[in-house]
């Protein structure tokens, strides 16, 4: 019998089996009722086959997607049945054992009359060709060893090509951000330090799982690790950027929950996102997509074209391009987005124009009657809405292009290679630069000592223009020896960007320009362009990060036992990493206003692992899966890191799963830095708090004494690894063929967690970080990443799926995944005690559901996404809801978002589809006043949209 690709099997005995592995064989007999199977989806009726047979039926998503069948009627047998539903197909299926088959091209060369479906010993193969059957489209994440029966014991999730194109989703980061369970990170948040600035410095959209952050979740490309976005984020640190990769382009999607660092290493804490791109392809198909939103914006366009074709001697080359284009969407084009929310009882959160005396703000001349609620300053002269001005949606424009080939040689060998360019452009909007400043006497709009609320609206808002760059490159060799497979490859993952950011102010020159009295601040006043032009210069941040790697593993049969045979992989990777740092010469001297002090940087760093993970069966219905890593960083010595889990059958229709392990991650080269701090600031602290006496002390009306101290940030190069432990128990219950229904409990302990320092709230607690002055007083306070954090996240995952094909009716398949967070405590002190964070800020469960029929040549998808609501408006998880002179409301709402999906394949090779998302129409609705109106990682800004689109197949 032909060996199978290992990784092939697992991934669909995972996805298409309704019960892999648990059903007895059959003899080959049709069903007693015979066949009824419209004509149709390809993958559909192989579903229903499938299901009314026992089967397991073995094929790449990919290999099926938009292949239709002429149906199947009356009681052939199985083999009959099957080579039926194929005819036309351009596929064949191969019997690899009792109740199994392998779906895989037909030989295009001497067609020959025998029927589709072969039976015993598939013939041998050309003398030059292989002697294997290998489809490596799909990869396996959850384990590095394959198995048909044998499920991973980490929880897994697929998401098909055709889940993809059902949700309406354009871009990689709405398909995972929307996902129960991720959080995602939007360009916006990213750009701005989670808000916490001005200045937009990296804009990539990322996701994570669990709340843990980007750092604990490990993105790959077809099991590869992705190169870190270029820029680095002083809030996040390293950022793996989603907008590279087109969808047009994905296979499908696999997700491994829970701890991985003992199979995947470092960043693979919460869990692993391995992207599947496309290569098992014959032929050519173009597409095309438009979408817009009911009101008539947010546009976006889509354009692909791939191409499929088998070489000589068994090879496949598969050639692939992508352009895609969004508009931005600004919140002025959004009524709700305002951060005047008076109409709904709360606050009028603009920012006022005028002078502050350090209890009450003056209104310029002018301005002393504020706005009615509702009614926008559409001269923006008394009051700046800064809601108005920011990216609800970014705009992007994307090229891509991704070539994949392989090719036999020799005997049992394959060269395989693939290369991945991209060009993203990214624009993101944030307000006009807004500070208050304190203007010499002598200057015409001096408020007499006091300071001055402005804004620079002549110049205009702030807007970041980045273009990031990725080149990817593999080349490698596989093969089979004996029984064992082993694989040898070199990589290269490049990401550079450079972001040119307009509207931010130099402050060294609004200080000449108001010393030669050139500046005005009067709203009324006109500045000169070759004042504004001077005050507020283009200024750039470039950065790079590239990745060579060499990976070289094996997998095989170890021994046999009773209970069947024990497997083992085992592996060797080694990887190096450089970063380069290149931002303006005005941001290393530290001349823009309200700006992080950026530094250039060049560093790189060498890692190498060992790894091992075994299978093995225990019993008829035990197995045992243990894997073990030993990484080497520069600088940080060796780690091992181990995990085990447990698989067990006791019925036919249950499984129960269990794994525990733990996880470690070095310090990143973007971890190196100095946490975020916006200049130097001077701040004031009760005495009490400080374990030295003050330089410089304070006393208010009472005779309370406050320590006055300069606060500034510091790098940190003693940083250590974190570390971390991971507890998960699944329940897998398949009472029928067509409904299986999964519980995943997990819990995930991250320590020495890399955070900046709350030596300025506790500085008892961090007296190394005090710069005390030649008397023993403290003058100043150190801010520094150190490893002080801890979060423990637990909670809940149920994943459901049911699918009911009918003779009249059509075929019917409903799914439901939902995520519930229990337990998010963060701690930054081993003596301060942990608050628990779920719920607060983002909605704490989720559930996605969506209800899919087809019928003859239409299929529609009924899609479902419902939020429950979280807590806002404090600022700590401990505290009280605020008591304020408007409506406070410390909850926002639940949401549930509908969507729709409509396919026609009625046309010879074409297909068309209507996609509407958000049908509903639902509006945001958030109560933090603070916020704008909505939540910008969780709710939708665009409203009703709809998107056409069509494909043609050659």
């Amino acid at each position: 019998m032909a060996k199978i690709s290992h990784a092939f099997i697992v991934s669909v005995a995972l996805t298409f089996s309704p019960v892999a592995g648990a059903l007895p064989a059959v003899q080959g007999d049709s069903p007693a009722d015979g066949y009824t199977i419209s004509p149709g989806a390809l993958d559909d009726a192989l579903n229903a086959f499938a299901t009314g047979n026992r089967l397991q039926l073995i094929y790449s998503p990919a290999l099926v997607a938009r292949r239709r069948t002429a149906g199947l009627r009356g009681r052939p047998p199985v083999r009959e049945g099957l080579a039926q539903l194929l005819e036309g197909t351009g596929l064949t299926a191969v019997a690899v054992k009792a109740n199994v088959y392998l779906l895989q091209p037909a030989p295009r060369a001497r067609p020959r009359p025998a029927p589709a479906v072969q039976t015993g010993t598939p013939p041998a193969p050309a003398p030059h060709g292989p002697t294997t059957t290998e489809l490596d489209t799909v990869h396996v994440t959850g384990s590095r060893i394959g198995r048909a029966v044998f499920e991973s014991s980490l929880p897994l999730t697929l998401i098909t090509n055709e889940q993809i194109r059902s949700s309406g989703h354009q871009t990689l980061f709405d398909v995972l951000r929307l996902l129960p369970g991720m959080s995602g990170h939007h360009p916006r948040n990213v750009a701005t330090e989670n808000g916490a600035s001005q200045v937009p410095s990296a804009a990539a959209a990322s996701a994570s799982l669990y709340s843990l952050g980007p750092r604990a979740t490990l993105f790959l490309v077809d099991g590869r690790r992705m190169a870190n976005y270029g820029l680095i984020s002083t809030d996040y640190g390293a950022l793996t950027d989603l907008n590279g990769i087109p969808l047009s382009m994905v296979d499908h999607i696999e997700i491994a929950h829970g701890g991985a660092s003992a199979i995947y290493g470092a960043d693979a804490m919460a869990g692993v996102v391995n992207i599947i791109l496309k290569k098992d392809y014959r032929g050519a198909e173009v597409g095309a997509s438009f979408g817009v939103s009911q009101r008539g914006d947010a546009e976006q366009q889509r354009q692909y074209a791939s191409f499929g074709e088998q070489t000589p001697g068994g090879g496949n080359v598969f050639v692939s391009v992508d352009h895609f284009t969004r508009n931005p969407l600004i919140g002025s084009q959004r009524k709700w987005a305002t951060m005047d929310q008076r109409l709904s009882g709360q606050a009028d959160g603009r920012y006022l124009a005028g002078y502050f005396d350090g209890y009450q703000i003056s209104p310029i001349e002018g301005c002393e009657n504020t706005t009615a609620p509702g009614v926008v300053d559409e001269s923006a002269r008394c009051s700046l809405d800064q809601a108005r001005y920011v990216s609800l949606q970014p705009g992007i424009t994307s090229s891509a292009l991704y070539a994949y080939f392989h090719q036999p040689f020799g005997q049992n060998k394959e060269f395989y290679a693939d290369l991945r360019a991209t060009r993203v452009g990214l624009e993101v909007q944030n307000p006009p630069f807004s500070a208050s400043l304190r203007l010499p006497d002598s200057h015409p709009d001096a408020g007499g000592g006091r300071w001055l609320n402005y804004w620079f609206s002549d110049v205009g808002p702030i807007r970041s223009r980045s273009i990031t760059t990725t080149r990817d490159f593999t080349v490698g060799v596989k093969g089979f020896r004996d029984k064992w497979e082993w694989d040898v490859s070199l990589a290269q993952r490049r990401n550079k960007v450079a972001n040119r950011i307009t509207g931010l102010i130099n402050e060294p020159a609004v200080t000449q320009e108001v010393q030669t009295m050139s500046l005005r601040f009067d709203k009324a006043a006109t500045n000169e362009p070759k004042v504004l032009a001077e005050i507020a210069p283009q200024t750039t941040m470039g950065g790079e990060i590239v990745l060579d790697m060499f990976s070289a593993s094996v997998e095989g049969p170890l021994f046999e036992l009773p209970a069947g045979e024990a497997r083992l992989a085992a592996g060797v990777e080694a990887r190096r990493e450089v970063l380069r740092a290149r931002p303006d010469e005005d941001f290393v001297q530290g001349h823009v206003a309200l700006a992080q002090e950026f530094d250039a940087r060049r560093a790189s760093r060498n890692t190498s692992a060992l790894y091992g993970e075994a299978n093995v069966p225990l019993l008829q219905k035990l197995w045992l899966n243990a894997a073990w890593r030993l990484d080497r960083s520069s600088g940080y010595g060796n780690q091992i890191s181990p995990m085990y889990g447990l698989r067990w059958q006791p019925l036919r229709s249950l499984v129960l799963r269990a794994t525990m392990g733990e996880g470690y991650r070095a310090p990143t080269l973007a971890e190196l830095r100095r946490p975020l701090m916006i200049g130097q600031d001077t701040v004031g602290r009760l005495a009490e708090d400080f374990p030295v006496p003050c330089a410089v002390s304070l006393h208010d009306a009472e005779g309370t004494e406050y320590c006055q101290v300069d606060v500034r940030a510091g790098v940190n190069p003693k940083l250590r690894p974190e570390i971390s432990t991971s507890r998960n128990f699944s329940v897998v219950w398949t009472p029928t063929e067509d409904l299986t229904v999964s519980l995943d409990r997990y819990r995930i302990h991250r320590r020495n967690e890399i955070v900046a320092t709350a030596s300025l709230e506790y500085p008892k607690l961090f007296p190394k970080q005090l710069v005390l002055d030649e008397f023993g007083q403290v003058t100043e306070v150190i801010r520094q990443l150190d490893n002080y954090g801890s979060t423990d996240v637990r909670g809940w995952e149920l994943s459901a799926e049911y699918r009911m094909p009918t003779r009249r009716w059509g075929n019917f398949a409903v799914r439901l995944n939902g995520h519930y967070l229990d337990t998010l405590r963060r701690g930054v002190h081993s003596q301060v005690p942990e608050l628990d964070y779920a719920g607060f800020g983002t909605p704490n469960r989720t559930v996605l559901g969506s209800v899919r029929w087809s019928y003859g040549d239409w299929s529609a998808t009924f899609n479902a996404r419902y939020m429950g609501p979280a807590t806002v408006l404090k600022r700590t998880p401990d505290q009280p809801c605020p008591k304020m002179a408007f409506r406070t409301i410390c909850s926002t709402p639940s949401a549930t978002l509908l969507g729709l999906d409509l396919t026609y394949e009625g046309f010879d090779k074409w297909l068309f589809g209507l996609n509407v998302s958000n049908l509903n129409d639902r509006r945001p609705v958030n109560y933090d006043y603070s916020a704008g109106g909505y939540s910008l990682v969780d709710d939708d800004p665009v409203g009703r949209y709809y998107l056409v689109s069509a494909m043609y197949r050659f």
